[in-house]
């Protein structure tokens, strides 16, 4: 195949925009989360009357970091800022006017993010990069208020379909963080060895919950570090394939929820897991939704099956095969 045709491929054959559109309802609430967590402590980072102040904040944050903050400093710039960036966020995860309400909201949490860059860390940081590029994407395009007023306007329904270059970018960043994430902990000596796990569950200034006991149990806990690392450098290079895609994202959902009970770390593995949507088909979102349905759980599956044409594609159902009942008559037939 000829390389350059395979990388225009990769980057901008059109695909369709319900998976990216999924990521968007997620992200969106954990973005509304996350404003409600900062919120709670608001004035003791954000403001002149907390930890940071007039000429402090703006030292910290350097020419290249503006934000209105450091010139309006009161408690209700701040608050008016964060309500500003909630009613952008939840326009967002509707799916209103979806393109200007993503830039309103990344500008909103580039204000806070940029204010007091001494409280930021790796999930601030994931955050703002994640709302950047789907700043840059359409991912508008699938469930939402801007998908249905179109298809109105258009008076057909449709299947939503993107250039997927800002998805792709997303997924390459995810793809980035777990690889150079795993480079970086070859450097060191707990990782190899598997000891990494005893000295986390026994920090008690970044742990979540009291997990002394297991520190009296080192070959599980060994098993779980080399286990951990090894998810990490598995995810990069098998997520992209269909066969090997199940079982990577299984293994990252196992790793990011064993961080949840370690490591205190708000939202991080929310929003690396809900990056796997980005590399989901049509068929595989599908296959998904339909497992999520319990009414699907206790239906029967057809005995026999047959093939038949390919329905055209719809804003409510997605692309896939009819299927019908083989009968007697169509055994008889050939």
């Amino acid at each position: 195949m000829n390389p350059l045709r395979a990388w225009k491929t990769f980057w901008f054959q059109p695909t369709s925009a319900r998976p990216l559109g999924a990521f968007r309802i997620i992200f969106g609430l954990i973005v509304l989360v996350n404003l409600g967590l900062e919120s709670t402590e608001l004035t003791y980072w954000w403001t002149n009357a907390g930890i940071l102040r007039g000429a402090e904040a703006r030292e910290f944050a350097l020419p290249y970091r503006f934000t209105p903050l450091l010139y309006a400093e009161t408690p209700w710039m701040a608050r008016g800022i964060v309500a500003a960036s909630v009613v952008a966020g939840v326009l967002f995860t509707l799916g209103w006017r979806t393109r200007v309400m993503s830039v309103l909201l990344y500008l909103g949490n580039l204000a806070l993010y940029q204010r007091n860059v001494a409280c930021n860390c790796g999930p601030d940081a994931l955050l703002m990069v994640m709302l950047f590029y789907l700043m840059l994407s359409p991912c508008g395009a699938a469930y939402s208020l801007d998908a249905r007023r179109e298809a109105r306007r258009r008076g057909t329904l449709a299947e939503p379909i993107i250039t997927p270059w800002a998805q792709r970018l997303i997924q390459c960043q995810l793809a980035m963080m777990y690889f150079s994430t795993a480079v970086w902990k070859c450097a060191g000596v707990c990782w190899p060895n598997g000891t990494a796990l005893y000295y986390i569950i026994n920090n008690a200034e970044v742990g979540r919950f009291s997990l002394d006991p297991l520190s009296q149990y080192p070959i599980a806990f060994g098993l779980l570090t080399h286990l951990a690392f090894l998810t990490e450098f598995l995810i990069p290079f098998f997520i992209w394939f269909r066969p090997t895609r199940p079982w990577v994202i299984v293994l990252g959902l196992g790793l990011h929820i064993g961080v949840l009970f370690t490591v205190n770390v708000p939202l991080f593995g929310e929003m690396m897991t809900a990056c796997y949507l980005t590399f989901l088909t049509p068929e595989e979102w599908d296959g998904l939704m339909r497992g999520l349905n319990p009414i699907n759980w206790f239906r029967r599956s057809p005995t026999a099956t047959v093939s038949g044409r390919l329905d055209p594609p719809s804003a409510l159902r997605g692309p896939h095969r009819e299927v019908f009942e083989a009968s007697e008559t169509l055994i008889a037939n050939g």
